[in-house]
């Protein structure tokens, strides 16, 4: 029983502070705040976003906005004799 106060007693303390401090201080609401967060980030998101013909040619690997501008350059292959004859 006293392991469930112990684990009880911060949440209860914290709930009974919350509803104090909502009642008798101006306290902002998060919930308006997170949704306009949410709107600027999905602003942002259609602002920035690719085109939708980029992504066809981005998936032939004909496009070289992806790319920077250059071609991938093939790593050369060396052989190495590591024998000792």
């Amino acid at each position: 029983m006293g392991c469930l106060l112990r684990r009880l007693f911060p949440f209860l303390a914290g709930a009974a502070v919350g509803a104090y401090a909502a009642q008798n201080y101006k306290v902002p609401n998060i919930r308006h705040l997170a949704d306009r967060a949410v709107d600027a980030a999905r602003r942002y998101e259609e602002a920035y976003r690719k085109k939708p013909g980029a992504s066809s040619m981005d998936a032939a690997g004909s496009s070289s906005y992806a790319t920077g501008g250059r071609k991938k350059r093939a790593a050369a292959q060396v052989d190495v004799d590591d024998d000792e004859e």
